[in-house]
Parts: structure tokens; C-alpha cells; sequence
């Protein structure tokens, strides 16, 4: 995925005579144990930030994965810590080549294509089991109480079609709760994401691409975290990381009974962060519970995503 637009960067160079690559003005915005976050001043939008990940690190669809960082090349950084970003302006998208700060260069070798929630194969399990997504609900502990609640709701807007009620329950979970990914925008990357891997049915795909539009009208940044932009950014394309990709994919697997499948569901989600798991899985789940036979898509008319490569 694309970090950042050059165009849209607050201090800007090129790199002469490589009129192709440019250089950016960052600063390290924060450190946690398996990596850190570096950020970019950026108009319109505001900061944007590039998470760079050890090899412990979950694995965040907008980050740089760096399996040579260790806790000793941690130990050497400071947030507010200068730093700059090297970016190519060849490709389609603007990559990122090089990460600099004053005692660490990391350079850019390959890419690396992030988890993706994919539709359902037409020809695979076609719904989710209602016993199993309420299994699962009643094991969740979300990070605020009436999460789910607001997720239902949301949900509920997109099937009405009712665009104001729509931006209102957007707005009910945009930036709500606490921490650098707050429960009320995990819940929404949760949604966004079971909304992608139902949109095989037709309803489900209108609901997307409803959710998609609303979506682009708000600046998040100025809602919520710069992190927690980014990943709403990243699910909206249906990114996120392999656990999550995972959780929503093995749950239509799933049949009753199945406790030990369940349990590895759990197991895996509750990895992420304090909450941040159960509440992304609280928003899946609205969607997810299974409300209606769906009416499927053929593949010769194509979907939302028919031209995903």
C-alpha cells in the first residue's frame, strides 16, 4: 500500500539528478517493544505514519517489515528523534526506498503484499453458522461496552440506505475509546472488512460500497490517531493483519461444536493488543451474523471487486 503521496509532503526534496526519488522530513513518533512508528507532516491529511516492524512485530498492513531490528537498535531511539524517509516517484504508487534516523538506515530490498480479507468463493461455505457467531460474541471482551451495540447500529444504517443515519453511526465509533487504535475505529476496520469478504451478495456489496463512500468524505486524521487512520485507510481496501484475515475467513468454516477450531480463533485474536482484537472481530460480527439467505452474485456480473488482482 502507497504511505505516502511526495506531492502532499509538508517539507519535500528531490533527490538531484535522480528526479525520480525524493527525500521527506520524518521524526520517530514512537517506540514499543518489537519496532517503532515514524511520522510525516503531510497536507491534507495531516500526519502520516509509517509503522517499521521486527520480526516479532504484528504484522501491520501499512508497515515495513525489518527482521535485523533488535531491542539494542530500539534501545538508540528517542521519540522526537529527526529522521527521513526516501521515497521513488517511478512506480505507479510512491514507495518507500530508505528509513534514516541518526544511528539506523534501513533500506528497502523487496516488497511485500499484506493479509487481504478476499469474497467469498462462490463455490465455498456460503454463509456463517448462527450458533458459532454467537459463541464467539459471548466470548469477546471488547474494550467498551456498548461496542457492539454501536457496531449492530451501524450496520443497520448501511442496510437501510439512509445516508445521514449512516454518517451518524460512522461518527458514534470514529475515534471512541482510548490508545493509539481506539475500540470504536478497530470495530469500524472490523466491519469494513466482514463487509468486503460478504460482498458476494448483492445487499452486502451495496452496503460496501456505501460504507466505502461515507468513508472518503472524512478526514481521519482529524478524528482520530494517526495510526488508526492509516489502518482504517488500509481495512477499507480490505488490508489488516493475518490474524484478523484469518478470524474471518476460518469462521464460515466453521460448524457446532467445534470448540477447539474456536478456541485457536480466540487464541489468535486476543494477541492483538489490549483490546484491539475483540474489538475489531465485535465489528465483523455485526455483519456476520447471518440475518438473511443472501442473494448471490453471478460470477458473470461481476462484483465490487472483479477487478482485484
Amino acid at each position: 500500500m502507497p504511505f505516502l503521496d511526495p506531492n502532499s509532503a509538508a517539507v519535500l526534496r528531490p533527490n538531484l539528478p535522480n528526479a525520480s526519488v525524493v527525500t521527506v522530513n520524518a521524526k520517530v513518533l514512537g517506540l514499543f517493544p518489537t519496532g517503532f512508528y515514524i511520522g510525516v507532516d503531510a497536507y491534507p491529511w495531516g500526519q502520516q505514519i509509517l509503522p517499521v516492524l521486527g520480526p516479532d512485530a504484528l504484522q501491520l498492513p501499512t508497515g515495513i517489515q525489518v527482521p535485523q531490528l533488535t531491542a539494542a537498535h530500539l534501545g538508540e531511539l528517542r521519540t522526537e528523534m529527526p529522521a527521513t524517509i526516501t521515497l521513488s516517484t517511478a512506480a505507479a504508487h510512491p514507495s518507500v526506498e530508505r528509513v534514516e534516523t541518526a544511528n539506523l538506515c534501513c533500506v528497502i530490498v523487496r516488497t511485500w503484499r499484506p493479509s487481504r480479507v478476499e469474497p467469498l468463493d462462490l463455490l465455498g461455505p456460503q454463509r456463517y453458522s448462527r450458533d458459532v457467531v454467537e459463541s464467539i460474541r459471548e466470548r469477546l471482551i471488547p474494550g467498551r461496552n456498548d461496542l457492539a451495540s454501536r457496531s449492530f447500529n451501524l450496520v443497520r444504517a448501511l442496510e437501510s440506505g439512509i445516508v445521514q443515519d449512516v454518517d451518524s453511526c460512522v461518527h458514534a465509533l470514529l475515534g471512541y475509546g482510548p490508545g493509539s487504535t481506539p475500540s470504536g475505529d478497530d470495530a469500524l476496520c472490523g466491519i469494513a472488512l466482514a463487509l468486503r469478504r460478504t460482498s458476494q451478495s448483492v445487499s452486502r456489496s451495496r452496503q460496501q460500497s456505501l460504507l466505502t463512500q461515507r468513508l472518503s468524505n472524512i478526514a481521519f486524521e482529524a478524528r482520530t490517531t494517526a495510526l488508526s487512520a492509516s489502518l482504517l485507510r488500509a481495512a477499507v481496501e480490505g488490508y489488516c493483519i493475518p490474524e484478523i484475515e484469518h478470524a474471518i475467513t476460518d469462521i464460515a468454516c466453521l460448524g457446532d461444536g467445534e470448540d477447539d477450531s474456536l478456541n485457536w480463533v480466540l487464541a489468535n485474536i486476543s494477541r492483538i493488543g489490549h483490546h484491539s482484537g475483540h474489538d475489531l472481530l465485535t465489528g465483523a460480527l455485526a455483519v456476520l451474523t447471518p440475518t438473511e439467505e443472501l442473494t448471490l452474485v453471478s460470477p458473470l456480473e461481476g462484483t465490487t471487486h472483479a477487478d482485484d488482482s
